[in-house]
């Protein structure tokens, strides 16, 4: 079933049905998938506007500026990794944690093979204009980080090691999914995925960490 106003408009579709969403949302979920597709730089205003089948004139009375949207978008991100991780967090063991969280990555293969990591590739044209915008970019993949330190916390590594497996892990799901993105081929994000998934279930647990 599509929406009956262009590409959003007001409306969304939640299961069989489709539900009224106020411009505001309606904009942010608008930007948030051109940011994705086209970039930061060559998204404009008027071309969220457009997507979201709200009048360029509307834009200004939800956002003064630029800096506003791109922080919109950054909080509503996170508020969908926030609810994933609430529904994660109801696994008892923080390895069967991990192993959900990369488990996920084949949902978005396809999506992340044509247009790259929708926060990865944020935080980095983000990073480029500096300032107030790269740091709300740089916020949502630090929240990752940050879940993925605290589960190996949970299996009893030490803070040293337990910020090393977790600095590993994403860079392993940003870099394969920069050389998918890159090449077209999903078979990086693939590979990568059962690697981290075979080296999550032979590592150890309860390991402290040495002191030097």
């Amino acid at each position: 079933m599509g929406s009956p106003s262009g590409f959003l408009g007001i409306w969304m579709e939640r299961g069989r049905h489709l539900v009224r969403i106020g411009k505001r949302e309606s904009l942010i979920r608008a930007a948030d998938s051109l940011f994705h597709r086209q970039g930061l730089e060559h998204t404009s205003l008027a071309d969220i506007a457009s997507a979201a089948s709200v009048p360029l004139g509307n834009v200004y009375y939800y956002f003064k500026t630029r800096g506003d949207l791109v922080k919109a978008v950054s909080e509503n991100r996170l508020a969908g990794l926030r609810a994933r991780r609430e529904e994660w967090g109801a696994i008892a063991s923080p390895r069967e944690r991990l192993l959900a969280w990369v488990e996920n990555f084949e949902t978005y293969t396809d999506e992340c093979t044509a247009h790259g990591c929708r926060i990865g590739g944020f935080c980095q044209e983000a990073n480029k204009q500096g300032g107030a915008i790269a740091d709300e970019a740089a916020s949502v993949l630090r929240s990752t980080l940050d879940w993925i330190f605290d589960q190996f916390r949970a299996m009893g590594y030490g803070e040293r090691q337990a910020r090393e497996h977790a600095g590993r892990m994403l860079s392993a799901r940003q870099g394969s999914i920069l050389l998918s993105n890159t090449f077209k081929d999903p078979e990086y994000i693939r590979l990568e995925t059962a690697r981290l998934l075979k080296w999550l279930g032979e590592l150890p647990a309860d390991k402290k960490e040495k002191k030097k």
